[in-house]
């Protein structure tokens, strides 16, 4: 009689034996596969939440004063926009967006006009753009208060500094600096500033520095100075370290759930496998009795926990994800933090889950190999 049928006897025999293996190999692989899932859409949530906390690092002309930025809230000076395609292949700041600041007054009232474009990605790299706002040309986009001061609203037309624009949209009121802004596209801003070619500063995100990077700031400058000459770059510290510190939270946990986890279904897996051992230790017996080579003996054991591992990882992907993704929805809410369940966790899932079954199983096999058939035997009678 071959090894699977042998597998199979034993297992139809041992009914019962072999439910609860495979119920604790599904429970392992589900409570294993949750965890994972939800460790991963925690992971896309909390970097959807962490990029709406806003940009963090600030890079400003050459010799800028920065009391007198701080006092002003702009820099006097300007950059080259050459500037930005120089940052195009590093990797330390992403979702550049170059604006030009200048306070003026307008109607009496002095404001602050912001021309800005869209984002410009690192690595030329195609992302959703958040935070850059796209203007067309010949439009505004005024701050509430500023909006409210001059009785302007959307769709009317207003002259600006010698120039007719149109206002495309005056923006919810915020409690800081914008509601008293003036946004223009950026090479609007340029022509009627007299700035052709040229930006004030720079606004970016500050990309991943791992735990060993002990001060991002030495990081983020070691990049760019080689790459913008005098530049001054601000890194703004609270913003980017909360960011910081909740991304690597997340990768901690992550980290260790799983050797917990692991731990835990080897234990389960060996205990049952030794109890399936002593049940069958008169079986073993006979067999080595019978003249049966040691290897269709540990092949026995291991052809066993292989298929047990199949079933119950089978299950497992199955519980697992269905519990992760009714329990994600719950929790995310964004897209990034949807539970995504793919054919690649899948087929890892069930490759794993046979092998690590029968890797807990070799030293009951073991055992099971060295027991001496007379000895068994008799023991048996």
């Amino acid at each position: 009689m071959s090894t699977c049928s042998l597998v199979w006897r034993e297992l139809l025999l041992r009914k019962w034996s072999a439910l609860l293996a495979v119920s604790a190999l599904g429970a392992t692989v589900a409570a294993a596969l949750f965890f994972f899932l939800l460790a991963r859409s925690n992971e896309g949530e909390t970097r959807i939440l962490q990029r709406d906390m806003g940009l963090n690092l600030l890079i400003l002309p050459p010799d800028t004063s920065l009391d007198a930025y701080w006092a002003k809230g702009l820099s006097t000076g300007s950059m080259p926009v050459e500037f930005l395609t120089k940052l195009e292949d590093q990797v330390v700041a992403n979702r550049l967006v170059p604006m030009i600041k200048r306070r003026r007054t307008w109607q009496g009232r002095e404001v602050l006009l912001t021309g800005i474009s869209g984002e410009i990605f690192k690595q030329g790299k195609a992302m959703k753009p958040v935070f850059g706002r796209v203007i067309k040309p010949g439009t505004l986009v005024l701050g509430s208060e500023i909006a409210g001061m001059l009785k302007l609203e959307a769709g009317q037309s207003a002259e600006l500094l010698g120039q007719v624009f149109l206002i495309a949209q005056v923006l919810q009121p915020v409690g800081d600096e914008q509601d008293v802004q003036v946004f223009l596209d950026l090479a609007d801003a340029q022509t009627l500033l007299d700035l052709e070619g040229r930006i004030t500063e720079i606004e970016a995100l500050e990309c991943h520095c791992s735990e060993e990077v002990s001060d991002p700031l030495v990081a983020l400058r070691a990049e760019l100075e080689p790459l913008l000459p005098g530049a001054v770059i601000i890194r703004r510290d609270a913003l980017a370290d909360a960011r910081r510190d909740q991304r690597q939270l997340a990768e901690r946990f992550l980290q260790s759930g799983f050797p917990v986890i692991a731990l835990f279904c080897a234990l389960l897996v060996g205990v049952l496998s030794m109890l399936n051992v002593r049940d069958r230790r008169a079986e073993i017996g006979v067999l080595r009795a019978l003249g049966k080579p040691s290897v269709q003996v540990a092949g026995l054991f291991l052809g066993r926990a292989v298929f047990l591992g199949l079933i119950g990882g089978a299950l497992g992907i199955i519980g697992g994800g269905f519990l992760a993704s009714d329990l994600g929805t719950l929790l995310f809410h964004t897209r990034a933090g949807a539970v995504a369940f793919d054919l690649d966790l899948v087929l890892t899932a069930l490759f794993i889950t046979p092998l690590f079954a029968a890797l807990a199983s070799l030293v009951p096999m073991a055992l099971a190999v060295v027991q001496d058939p007379v000895r068994v035997l008799g023991e048996a009678s």
